[in-house]
């Protein structure tokens, strides 16, 4: 973090400034963060007291939301205490650390980032790539889900079942109609022929299916 706000607000310009011209209104930038860091601040004084035995605010303010859910025994609050102080002071000076060795790269000796990234260059890919944690997940999760979706959820299920069925259905039924349709040509003489050719089916039937004759 402390990286990411000295290579914001101090340092050269990384942009063409007849370009782009919002960095110039700085105050507009710098201000939200400004509010941030104060409300933030003030929100972690008021727990303060309690890492000296005090009064701990904050825990008091919500006190009514966790009525009747205590998170540790009378017993064990002394080594919970004790455990709290020890892992404050562990992410105080991992900060200041951090603020040291940036503060040292990237205003005190700026190229010493660049040679530090060309000489650890596989370790500052795999960091610069956030762990290549994306491309992972988009080659295990995504593409495939995707390849589901698409070639069997949608090509398949869909377009060839679902669709296909309904459209198959609708042509049939348009063919048969179609079809049907002819045998209705308005002749009396093709009727008769129709009469006829429907006797002589129920004829051979009835005298020629096997067993029709007993």
């Amino acid at each position: 973090m402390f990286r990411l706000i000295f290579l914001t607000f101090n340092g050269r310009p990384r942009f063409d400034e007849h370009t782009y011209t919002f960095m110039n209104r700085r105050g507009a930038c710098l201000g939200p963060l400004v509010i941030l860091a104060v409300l933030s601040t003030i929100g972690g004084w008021f727990a303060l007291p309690a890492f000296f035995q005090g009064p701990d605010h904050f825990a008091n303010f919500l006190a009514p939301v966790f009525v009747g859910h205590e998170s540790a025994e009378a017993a064990g609050e002394g080594a919970a205490y004790q455990l709290e102080m020890i892992l404050a002071g562990v992410a105080v000076g991992t900060a200041l650390i951090g603020l040291g060795v940036a503060y040292w790269l990237y205003l005190k000796r700026p190229e010493k980032a660049d040679g530090l990234a060309k000489s650890m260059k596989p370790v500052y890919t795999t960091l610069l790539n956030k762990y290549y944690v994306d491309e992972l997940y988009a080659a295990v999760v995504v593409k495939p889900l995707m390849w589901i979706s698409t070639n069997v959820l949608w090509k398949t299920a869909d377009v060839a079942g679902i669709d296909g069925a309904s459209e198959g259905i609708a042509s049939g039924t348009t063919a048969i109609g179609d079809s049907v349709r002819h045998t209705q040509s308005g002749n009396t003489r093709s009727y008769a022929v129709w009469v006829v050719i429907g006797a002589l089916v129920v004829i051979a039937v009835v005298f020629f299916w096997p067993f029709g004759g007993n």
